[in-house]
C-alpha cells in the first residue's frame, strides 16, 4: 500500500501543507480539494457537479482539470459504468522537482495537445503570445486548430491574428459558445 493510501493520511491537509511546491493556482487547488472530498465520500464527479460545488463556470472547469491532466496531477479514466478521477500521481509527485519559478501551466496544456516536449523556439512564441494575448484566448485558438487537425504554431499565430483583427475575445468566444 503506498504511503497516501493509508487511512491516517489526510490527502487535503498534505495538498495545504505543499502547496508552495506543487506550482497550482487557487481556482487549481479548490478543484483539486474538491475533487479529493468528493473521492472520500463517494460522490459521483461531473464537470457539472464540480461547477455546481465551486462556483466556477463550466468553462473555467472544463480549462482548470485540461491544465491538471497536462500537469499530470490529474487522471480521468473512463469505465462503462463511471468516471474516475484520480489524484494518485498528485500525492506520487516528487514536490521539490515540481517547484516552479514560472506559470508553465500553458506550456504544458501545448505539450498534451501535441504530443511532445516543445522546442524552445516554440517555448519562446508562446511566451511572447501571453505578452499582448490573454492565455484564455491562446487556448482556444489550440483547441480551434486542434479540431481542425492541425495543431501547429504558426496556425495558431494564424488564428490570433485574425480573432485579434476581428475583436474577438475570450469572453466573446464564451457568450457566443452559450
Amino acid at each position: 500500500m503506498k504511503w497516501y493510501e493509508q487511512t491516517y493520511v489526510n490527502h487535503r491537509d498534505w495538498v495545504l501543507q505543499n502547496l508552495q511546491y506543487l506550482g497550482m493556482s487557487s481556482e487549481e487547488t479548490v478543484i483539486v480539494l474538491m475533487i479529493d472530498f468528493m473521492n472520500e465520500h463517494q460522490q459521483e464527479i461531473t464537470m457539472e457537479t464540480l461547477a455546481k460545488k465551486t462556483g466556477f463556470t463550466s468553462d473555467d472547469i472544463d480549462r482548470i482539470i485540461s491544465v491538471l491532466c497536462a500537469k499530470k496531477y490529474l487522471n480521468i479514466k473512463a469505465s462503462s459504468s463511471h468516471i474516475r478521477f484520480s489524484l494518485d500521481s498528485l500525492f506520487e509527485t516528487d514536490t521539490a522537482r515540481d517547484e516552479r519559478v514560472l506559470d508553465s501551466s500553458l506550456f504544458d496544456v501545448f505539450e498534451t495537445e501535441i504530443g511532445r516536449p516543445l522546442t524552445s523556439r516554440e517555448m519562446q512564441k508562446i511566451g511572447d503570445w501571453t505578452k499582448s494575448t490573454d492565455k484564455q484566448l491562446i487556448i482556444y485558438a489550440l483547441r480551434e486548430a486542434s479540431a481542425y487537425q492541425s495543431v501547429s504554431l504558426p496556425y495558431i499565430d494564424t488564428i490570433l491574428k485574425k480573432w485579434k483583427e476581428s475583436g474577438v475575445t475570450a469572453a466573446s468566444l464564451e457568450k457566443e459558445k452559450k
